[in-house]
């Protein structure tokens, strides 16, 4: 089993260095801007759909976004649309265009990789506000921002794709907020379900703002025999920004030769008593939002002892730090410790740990990432060498 923060480590790693990037400030004007609005959503004939509009979810950094459109369950003519979510991503240095449309309501982005007549971006009364965010950014990463010569109405949304991704079910949790669960998937969807997990809880949450908790999944073998995870099952929890306890670390902030020294002994430390099945000890060294139980911590150490048939050794490499880093459950410092083993019988065992700084001297595990894969589940045709590799990736 795992124990995750949903997507911390794809996300974390640009936004520690976006802060000193100067297209920041348009990255964070964008966001801000566009998720405040609900776009309309059009039939096939161009006439608004009633009571029906489409919210945006922003991330990304430096000259990189990425855009969630979510699309709420609807009735066009005879034909039922599910809700759904779709996905645009923009390279802001490849970008040809922008211009405002449709009674100056759009911004209008065109470039490669976005649809023939650009990528309509609703804005209401603030399109002249957001085109003028996009085109600094555009500006600052190299790209183009001269008008185009046609500019088309912004499409319908699409009837929706035959479904290829398993149902996320929110279910209650009295006294603790939410759960997302989902069934079973291939390893390769990890990163989808987590994104349209996170924009679930932003829908659930409302004017509030989602808080992601514990995370937690069994490592199994689908129906094609591919690499899967099972009984997947993602916590999170509405907050007011208002009063959260937990204080931002400032923006360019940037770890001492102490911090890192500090940082390394409490990792060798975790990860000494992983390797003496240690829980006691532990799981206090793992933040308490994570909600750990023995069996879980156990998952690891138990592996390696049914399976790898002797000692092995780990090795620790520091990748970065990160400040507020968006996918944490919460503001603050952290540090992503890549481990490396290599044990007897044992294909794979690798992964990364989330670290996050309390106060000088004093850490907590946010984030366990390790995968456990035996030879065995590749000779016996379980898995794959290749899926056992995609496992040190996620």
């Amino acid at each position: 089993m795992r124990l995750l923060l949903a997507g911390l480590i794809a996300s974390a790693l640009p936004a520690a260095t976006s802060a000193q990037n100067n297209a920041s400030s348009a990255q964070g004007e964008i966001k801000a801007l566009l998720e405040r609005v609900r776009a309309p959503m059009y039939a096939a004939s161009g006439a608004s759909v009633p009571g029906k509009t489409a919210t945006y979810s922003v991330s990304g950094s430096g000259c990189y976004t990425r855009l969630e459109v979510s699309y709420p369950s609807h009735q066009i003519g005879a034909t039922s649309h599910p809700a759904r979510t779709d996905a645009t991503e923009f390279a802001w240095s490849k970008v040809q265009s922008t211009r405002l449309s449709n009674g100056d309501q759009y911004v209008v982005v065109a470039g490669p990789g976005l649809p023939a007549n650009g990528r309509f971006l609703y804005a209401g009364s603030a399109a002249a506000t957001l085109k003028a965010a996009i085109d600094r950014l555009v500006r600052a990463c190299g790209g183009t921002t001269g008008a185009q010569a046609v500019v088309a109405p912004p499409a319908p949304p699409s009837p929706p794709a035959p479904p290829t991704l398993p149902a996320i079910k929110i279910e209650p949790v009295p006294g603790k907020g939410y759960a997302a669960v989902v069934e079973t998937f291939p390893v390769t969807q990890l990163t989808s379900i987590s994104d349209r997990i996170s924009a679930l809880a932003k829908q659930r949450c409302g004017r509030l703002s989602a808080r992601m908790g514990r995370y937690k999944y069994f490592n199994s073998t689908d129906a094609q025999g591919r690499a899967a995870l099972t009984q997947y099952r993602q916590s999170f929890t509405c907050y007011d920004p208002a009063t959260d306890p937990y204080e931002r670390a400032p923006a360019d902030w940037k770890p001492s030769a102490q911090d890192q020294a500090d940082l390394t002994a409490f990792a060798q430390r975790y990860m000494a008593l992983l390797d003496r099945s240690d829980y006691l000890a532990g799981m206090p060294m793992m933040e308490p939002i994570l909600e750990i139980e023995k069996d879980e911590w156990l998952s690891v150490p138990n592996m390696l002892k049914q399976h790898s048939g002797g000692k092995g050794s780990w090795t620790l490499q520091t990748l970065g730090w990160a400040n507020n880093p968006d996918g944490a459950s919460h503001p603050g410092r952290y540090a992503f410790v890549k481990v490396t083993g290599s044990y007897p019988k044992i294909a794979a065992y690798c992964g990364t740990l989330v670290i996050y700084r309390q106060r000088p001297g004093s850490y907590l595990v946010t984030q366990q990432n390790l995968s456990v894969i035996p030879e065995s589940w590749i000779t016996t045709g379980r898995t794959t060498r290749a899926e056992a590799a995609k496992s040190c990736e996620q």
